[in-house]
């Protein structure tokens, strides 16, 4: 008798911790999840984006992503059964982080879960601003289908509006232990940023940019909510982004004339920016947009002055020719006499090819006497005070000296004065010494006609890993692809050059230069 009660008591025992193993009992009873979301902008700040947003207005921070405005959290268990949710939560105004509280439930067990969390899903109006909405009623479908076939779509030009404020989304796994359960996480963009600016590194040429077309692979037509991390979410139609749609943040500008954006020599200007789906390419094809411009001056042919020997300084008044275009350079100072406005002034000079003509001095001689003429202004240098040199309309005389310490010294009985350089002005000097001392690199002018270039991109990016340079073959929800495409054009040898550097894969905030 004493053994079947000892075998009795075995069994009872046996079975209790099978049912602890097993989940159930009074541990699952006391489960809780505080869910802590929040957005990129919580953790990076506004000011971190590439472009300036510091004037944004709330509508177009709550389009970036930035703020939670309405929220709904559901947690799935293994068995794709949605074992709790709370739908809509209204939010305070410009929230960046939500707390959400689950108490003690039944249907909560543990083990491995799903968290899916989509903020920003129903109506809401801030201004002229409505959030995006769509997502079913799942819980009332009571499916984990019905969360995941939810989708979103971009407008027909393949830009995903930039008044419609985007839902941020986050699926996560994570494991139900008995007690409290605390979870952290981000809520990201269902779309991705591209922004393309392009600096024209001309010394004096405008760049006209005449047209920005992508290729037909570039964005997806519709994309899901939910991000799994399957293929599923490439099988929408995908299409060549419109740059001048005008859903984009920033369409491919034109002026008021209806003329496409002009950019001033080293000068810099966004020519696109706008929000996109997700999308995926091949390696052999990978993703290419191409920029169609053009160097043109205002006519049909233009003057480009370049210095063709960088090496070579004229120091000796016998190889200066009447008539030519020369640099008049200061060694002691490192600067090249320039006209600002009417004042001829002192600044530097890093590239010798496409000059700035207010740096090129045209050298005219008369008998023993020497007139500087400045290409751009079209003005005279005057006789120099102890203060500046000034620029006028009629021609004033000069006389050349070697140096016997080496340069030439440019000199006027007009005020009995050497034209000399201070620090970034110019003035006179009543002795010659080195801020007088002036070498000379002869410049040369060539007449070209305006010149026209289609270039194809293909975003490349490097792993961090292996450091080898590839072609991007997905777009991701939340990158923010930031290009800067560098433009110039030598004319003398009749090059057109850009450059685009690789950048470094991942999401958020993505700059490529």
């Amino acid at each position: 008798m004493r053994n079947l009660l000892r075998y009795i008591l075995c069994l009872v025992l046996l079975s209790l911790a099978a049912c602890h193993e097993g989940g159930a009992g009074v541990d699952d009873e006391q489960i809780s999840v505080t869910l802590k979301l929040g957005t990129g902008a919580a953790t990076r700040g506004v000011t971190d984006s590439p472009s300036d947003t510091s004037s944004w207005s709330q509508a177009e921070r709550a389009v970036d992503g930035r703020y939670i405005y309405t929220l709904s959290v559901y947690i799935v268990d293994a068995k794709k059964n949605i074992v709790a949710s709370k739908e809509n939560i209204t939010v305070d105004n410009q929230a960046t982080e939500v707390v959400v509280k689950f108490d003690k439930s039944p249907d909560l067990k543990r083990g491995v879960h799903t968290l899916m969390a989509v903020a920003n899903n129903s109506n809401h109006t801030i201004g002229n601003t409505t959030l995006n909405s769509g997502l079913t009623a799942a819980l009332a479908a009571g499916s984990y289908d019905a969360l995941m076939n939810n989708k979103i779509s971009s407008g027909d030009d393949y830009v995903s509006p930039k008044d419609v404020v985007q839902p941020l989304s986050l699926m996560k796994e994570f494991e139900i232990h008995a007690g409290e359960n605390f979870v952290e996480g981000e809520l990201t963009r269902t779309f991705a940023r591209l922004r393309i600016e392009v600096k024209n590194n001309s010394g004096s040429l405008p760049l006209k940019i005449n047209n920005l077309t992508f290729s037909s692979n570039f964005a997806q037509k519709e994309s899901y909510v939910f991000d799994d991390g399957s293929d599923k979410k490439y099988s929408s139609q995908t299409g060549a982004i419109v740059a001048t749609s005008d859903g984009a943040l920033q369409p491919f500008m034109r002026d008021n004339n209806e003329n496409y954006k002009t950019i001033p020599a080293q000068s810099s200007a966004v020519v696109y920016d706008g929000y996109q789906l997700e999308s995926k390419a091949t390696t052999e094809n990978g993703f290419t947009y191409t920029l169609d411009m053009s160097y043109e001056g205002t006519s049909s042919s233009y003057d480009v002055f370049s210095v063709s020997d960088t090496d070579t300084a004229i120091s000796n008044i016998s190889k200066i020719s009447s008539g030519s275009y020369y640099l008049i350079y200061n060694p002691a100072n490192d600067r090249y006499l320039s006209a600002s406005d009417n004042l001829v002034t002192a600044s530097e000079l890093k590239n010798f090819n496409n000059i700035r003509t207010s740096n090129i001095w045209q050298v005219i001689q008369s008998g023993n006497y020497y007139y500087f003429k400045n290409v751009e202004t079209g003005k005279y240098m005057q006789a120099p005070t102890d203060s500046s040199i000034s620029l006028g309309e009629y021609d004033q005389s000069f006389t050349l000296y070697n140096d016997s310490n080496g340069g030439i010294n440019i000199y006027t009985s007009k005020t009995w004065r050497y034209i000399g350089v201070n620090e970034n002005s110019a003035k006179g000097f009543q002795q010659a010494s080195n801020p007088t001392r002036f070498n000379f690199y002869k410049v040369t002018k060539t007449t070209t006609k305006d010149i026209n270039k289609e270039i194809d991109i293909t975003l490349t990016s490097i792993d961090p890993v292996s450091q080898q340079s590839s072609k991007v073959t997905a777009i991701k929800r939340n990158d923010f692809i930031n290009v800067l495409v560098t433009v110039s054009y030598n004319p003398t040898s009749g090059e057109f050059d850009f450059r685009v550097e690789d950048w470094d894969t991942g999401g958020g905030q993505v700059e490529f230069n």
